[in-house]
């Protein structure tokens, strides 16, 4: 029997009475629809929006915050009833469309069938009665006397943003958005924020002609995002945009984020044209100066390659500065250092150019690094990028926490290093002792649908290979500097790269390898990108390409040797959406051999144990 009633009618009252559009709280809902699979197509919101009824009209709701959070846990389904308790009703400009924006709700029943199967979309009820809502502000659009609002200052922290602004050629008496409340469903907002990263301007020129960007972060109490601006208002931006200091910032794009340009969580950036107002604050209350999401160090080992990360930690060794030389002929500065924390691991970070020669910080010195990227050739390891910070020293508890520790008891300490020493294989008998406890089978990687959470899952088994495919292992890429991007052979002979917009005389071969494992329970495909692959084979693949073009014999023996061979592989499981089927798809994330007297070891261990309970 069903314990609730919904509330008919509410979303029409909701955006035609304004005191109702100020207060939109409490209504009880039904979800009309979900679109989790919408989730894959490049709008990180998407997967967030669903339809909601009030049993006479239904329309759009945007999951934020906590709700987007209880929305995944709870798995709600067609038909789960709720009660909103935090919300923000919002009409896009100019497309004319209605959305709620719910920040919290609880679930009131589930498994109910819906009230109303044809109910009324609301987008489309206002199209044909366009006199009866209010305008894009929220303010009445038809002939009843309008409603002034009373201007409120809203904190940083606020869930709930006024979209109605006083006149005023300031912005300071504006209501504040928080950054994590930026989307495209808000028209006018202001963000009060800290410049927490200023880029140089970068110049190009190609084929299309010459132009440059400029990249900032702003950063305040509930996060931070990107901003990019093009030609002359980079150079505008440039000079009035200051590294640490807070601006109230309006009237810039927003845009779903290019993930590969960024090492922020936002979904999305801003994009700074003429229209965009930026203003100094003078006032940095509730405005921090850095913005971490810290991830221990025994975590990074199950970080994606090339994944930007936060890690804090102390400095356990300085080595010297050194150079390097790319294939292109270019030098690069580099200095490692290694950082250790309580979680017992080190792992090592590699400083570059400028920062590798001036880099002066002791050992026992705690860092704090924004944005590093995690490297997993040769084992794992970090290395700062363009858009990385290392502030030494933080005035954050995390730091003061973890310098007590180091001083206390870290300082002598034994950690577990990520880093593999020369060789495929050649980790130390304390750290393969810890991967070899952790090894599971695939059948139960299987049973257990490892893979089916949103970020993916890691795991290690102990197996053989028994099959590679061979016709298609790696795929002709960019030859330039960081590029890799798949080229094109051209009729004159070159090698086209559509990214770099270059031709290049020949590519730089990458593996693309597939195998097939087994162990004593189950078999799994799995896929191993150049540097796993290179591990495995022991070569790389320009010359396995031309093995294989020139040496037949010579290719064979290479790839059945290592058939049947057993290896301990940690692997990553993620969900993955091809010709509209869903599959989990495998990738090795690392690969070591097997160290039989490190292996007989830990089988006597664990026998002993059994024996002596």
């Amino acid at each position: 029997m069903s314990n609730f009633q919904l509330s008919k009618e509410d979303f029409h009252k909701i955006f035609t009475n304004q005191q109702r559009y100020n207060n939109p709280t409490g209504g009880v809902y039904q979800v009309y629809n979900t679109r989790k699979s919408d989730s894959s197509n490049g709008n990180p919101s998407r997967k967030n929006l669903i339809m909601i009824s009030d049993g006479v009209y239904h329309m759009k709701a945007l999951l934020r915050n906590q709700a987007a959070s209880k929305f995944q846990s709870l798995e709600l389904q067609r038909g789960d009833v709720i009660r909103v308790l935090a919300a923000e009703p919002a009409i896009v400009k100019e497309k004319k469309k209605y959305v709620i924006l719910i920040d919290d709700f609880e679930l009131v029943q589930s498994g109910v069938e819906l009230v109303n199967q044809s109910s009324t979309f609301l987008d489309s009820y206002f199209a044909e009665h366009p006199n009866e809502t209010l305008s894009d502000d929220g303010s009445n659009s038809n002939n009843q006397a309008p409603f002034v609002p009373t201007p409120q200052q809203q904190p940083q922290h606020s869930t709930t943003s006024s979209t109605n602004f006083p006149s005023s050629h300031s912005q300071k008496s504006k209501a504040i958005f928080a950054i994590e409340q930026l989307s495209p469903y808000q028209n006018a907002w202001t963000i009060k924020a800290r410049v927490s990263y200023k880029g140089e301007i970068k110049k190009w020129h190609n084929q299309r002609g010459d132009g440059c960007l400029f990249n900032v972060n702003f950063l305040d109490t509930s996060g931070e995002i990107r901003a990019t601006a093009f030609n002359e208002n980079a150079e505008k931006f440039y000079e009035i945009l200051q590294e640490g200091k807070v601006y109230y910032v309006s009237k810039a794009r927003l845009q779903p984020a290019k993930p590969q340009f960024t090492n922020l969580t936002h979904p999305y950036e801003l994009s700074m044209d003429r229209e965009t107002v930026v203003e100094e604050c003078h006032d940095e209350d509730n405005v921090p100066k850095t913005h971490f999401n810290f991830i221990k160090l025994d975590a990074v080992q199950n970080q994606e390659n090339n994944t930007n990360v936060d890690v804090l930690g102390i400095i356990k060794t300085v080595n010297p500065h050194f150079e390097l030389t790319s294939r292109a002929g270019k030098r690069f500065d580099r200095r490692d250092i290694s950082i250790v924390d309580d979680t017992g691991f080190e792992i090592s970070v590699g400083l570059w150019n400028q920062q590798a020669l001036d880099f002066n910080l002791p050992e026992g010195s705690v860092v704090a690094i924004k944005g590093v990227r995690v490297s997993d050739f040769g084992g794992k390891s970090l290395s700062m990028g363009f858009n990385s910070t290392l502030v030494s020293n933080p005035e954050i508890p995390e730091a003061f926490s973890l310098k007590g520790w180091y001083d206390n008891t870290g300082r002598t300490g034994h950690f577990t290093s990520l880093k593999q020493e020369n060789g495929m294989g050649a980790i130390s008998a304390e750290n393969l002792t810890k991967f070899i406890s952790q090894r599971i089978t695939i059948s139960r990687a299987i049973a257990e649908n490892l893979g089916k959470s949103e970020k993916g899952d890691y795991f290690s088994v102990k197996a053989a290979i028994s099959f590679l495919k061979v016709d298609n292992f790696a795929y002709p890429a960019c030859s330039n500097e960081n590029c890799n991007k798949k080229v094109i052979e051209q009729p004159d002979g070159t090698w086209r790269c559509e990214k770099c917009e270059t031709n290049n005389p020949a590519p730089e071969w990458r593996y693309m390898l597939t195998i097939s494992i087994m162990d004593e329970t189950n078999q799994l495909w799995l896929t191993l990108f150049n540097e796993q692959a290179q591990q495995l084979l022991e070569v790389d693949a320009n010359t396995l390409i031309a093995l294989k073009d020139n040496d037949p014999e010579e290719f064979t023996k290479r790839t059945q040797n290592i058939q049947m061979n057993e290896y301990d592989f940690r692997i990553r499981a993620r969900e993955d959406n091809y010709n509209d089927q869903t599959r989990i798809r495998y990738t090795v994330a690392n690969i070591h051999k097997l160290n039989y007297k490190v292996e007989a070891d830990f089988l006597a261990t664990e026998l002993s144990k059994v024996l002596m309970a």
